[in-house]
């Protein structure tokens, strides 16, 4: 299913299409995102059909806009979702929905596009995405999780979207730092000290860590720590260790699943995708409590990040994207903060 629109401009005419499925998005839209310099994972087709297969949080419906330069190129896509506030971030109503892009288990939202300097590419996007919110009897459109301060950031403001803080996110400049110990001696000497001090201890414990590709059939069970760690933070219902296992299923290409363990036993967990510039610490779980009730001479959390660092150390990408929340860990071990915001609309009624 796909309906097509002409958006005139004051400079020319861009054409906007939007389809419902991955399926029927343009072939060229998949390698977009690398020509575009945005994520190609969260905006790569793999991502994009895993989300509207297995959505992590209910998703309501789905348009794919597309925008078509004055020979019919495809030069941007932008995903939208109908869904809720799961984080509490937009002071939306339990049951209020919008039109965001991108979805929330996304921190790196960008206007996809090799045109993304041309102010017309925005508005374009902005105005079919309001359309489509009046459409779907929503009162807010928008984005989430941009970069404050961004090319796209000022592209979206520009085209008349608010912006407001939202959270953030924090990197590592893999490139850098070259290798482990180029990493440790980034750290203070407190920090650098406690690191290895945490490491020490693990592997004198026999603690093990493993990466492997999902293998199709993730057993929930096993990603229950994903729960656990939401809970104990108070977003409880953020992750379903049912939905994470459903949408693993169609991410075998780009995802890593690192497990650390004990005694064989699972202590720690995450879900990492690489792309050729990044490493996402995408989702990660360990149970403080568990590592206090046991007596065990570590934190689990410590080994777990660890081991992401070194996977994209391995891995030769110049960025790891660490995530969002924990900021006090994270910047206390060399992670720079990124501010996020959201940029929103309302929506007319009759537009």
């Amino acid at each position: 299913m796909s309906t097509s629109q002409r958006t005139e401009t004051e400079a020319g005419t861009y054409r906007t299409r939007v389809v419902r499925t991955v399926e029927d998005l343009a072939p060229e839209t998949g390698e977009l995102a690398a020509a575009a310099g945005a994520s190609e994972f969260y905006y790569g087709h793999e991502f994009l059909r895993a989300y509207e297969r297995e959505p992590i949080q209910p998703v309501h419906a789905v348009h794919y806009i597309e925008v078509l330069d004055e020979d019919d190129r495809v030069i941007a896509l932008t995903p939208c979702y109908v869904q809720g506030d799961p984080l509490r971030a937009l002071d939306m109503t339990p049951d209020e929905k919008a039109l965001l892009s991108h979805v929330w288990h996304c921190s790196d939202t960008q206007l996809a596009s090799t045109r993304a300097d041309d102010p017309r590419v925005a508005r374009a996007i902005v105005a079919r995405m309001r359309e489509i919110a009046a459409e779907e009897g929503l009162e807010r459109c928008g984005f989430i999780n941009v970069a404050t301060g961004s090319p796209t950031a000022l592209a979206l403001a520009g085209a008349g979207l608010t912006g407001i803080d939202l959270d953030t996110r924090y990197t590592v400049d893999l490139a850098a730092l070259g290798d482990w110990q180029g990493y440790l001696s980034s750290l203070r000497y407190n920090a650098r000290r406690e690191y290895a001090r945490q490491l020490r201890r693990a592997e004198d414990c026999g603690v093990k860590i493993t990466e492997r590709v999902p293998d199709g059939d993730e057993d929930p069970a096993s990603l229950q720590i994903f729960e656990v760690l939401m809970a104990n933070v108070g977003s409880a219902g953020y992750y379903s260790k049912e939905r994470i296992a459903a949408f693993l299923r169609y991410t075998r290409k780009g995802a890593r699943i690192l497990e650390v363990t004990m005694d064989g036993e699972v202590i720690a967990k995450a879900v990492v995708f690489l792309e050729p510039r990044k490493i996402h610490a995408w989702a990660g779980g360990y149970d403080r409590n568990a590592d206090a009730a046991s007596g065990r001479p570590f934190s689990s959390y410590y080994v777990l990040m660890s081991a992401i660092i070194k996977l994209g150390l391995r891995a030769g990408v110049p960025t790891l994207e660490g995530g969002r929340r924990n900021g006090d860990f994270k910047i206390r071990y060399g992670m720079r903060p990124q501010p996020l915001q959201a940029f929103m609309t309302e929506v007319r009624a009759g537009a």
